[in-house]
């Protein structure tokens, strides 16, 4: 009766489990990995197309400055009157006239309230002619301000005739025409 010894050189491990478990940690790290390369081209793009905007905003900007610059240069030269005339859609029969010259932020005021609006805009037709009248010789451009706001037709209609009446007496009034209309 002999017992066989085994050595330690002669135990015998089964590596099959160890493999397979080290296989699916290697899957796992390359689908991350691929996975974390697509989150980074999409940043990549989102990246780029941010820095396309602001270059794109940067040559707004600049253009907008240079215009800017160009009426302040402009504004020197000649008289800038902008008259405004915003409504409530809710609330058309309450309306309010303003005068801004030369971009100042302080307007003159006129409320327009109901249908019967005479007197005024015969007070604003009086403080736009004094206007006109202390320009010196200057020229002196009128407009009718195109930022989109909501105005009533028949007040637009009758700023226009104002400014036609005052051109017809001055030769050195301009007027410059709403979008979508011919200038005078």
């Amino acid at each position: 009766m002999r017992r066989q010894r085994r050595g330690k050189n002669d135990i015998l491990i089964d590596l099959t489990s160890l493999l397979d478990v080290i296989f699916i940690l290697l899957m796992v790290v390359l689908a991350r990995q691929q996975v974390s390369g697509m989150n980074l081209t999409k940043q990549q793009e989102e990246l780029d197309k941010l820095q396309a905007e602001c270059r794109e905003a940067e040559i707004n900007a600049e253009e907008e400055y240079k215009l800017y610059s160009e009426q302040t240069d402009l504004a020197e030269k000649c008289v800038i009157i902008t008259v405004t005339a915003a409504f409530d859609p809710e609330e058309p029969k309450s309306r309010t006239l303003r005068i801004l010259k030369n971009g100042n932020s302080e307007a003159d005021v006129f409320p327009l309230e109901g249908t019967d609006t005479g007197e005024s805009f015969a007070s604003f037709e009086e403080k736009l002619k004094g206007y006109v009248d202390s320009a010196d010789g200057m020229p002196v451009v009128l407009s009718i301000a195109d930022d989109g706001s909501e105005i009533l037709y028949r007040d637009q209609q009758r700023i226009q005739a104002v400014f036609n009446g005052l051109q017809a007496e001055s030769g050195d009034i301009y007027i410059r025409a709403m979008a979508g209309e011919k200038t005078k």
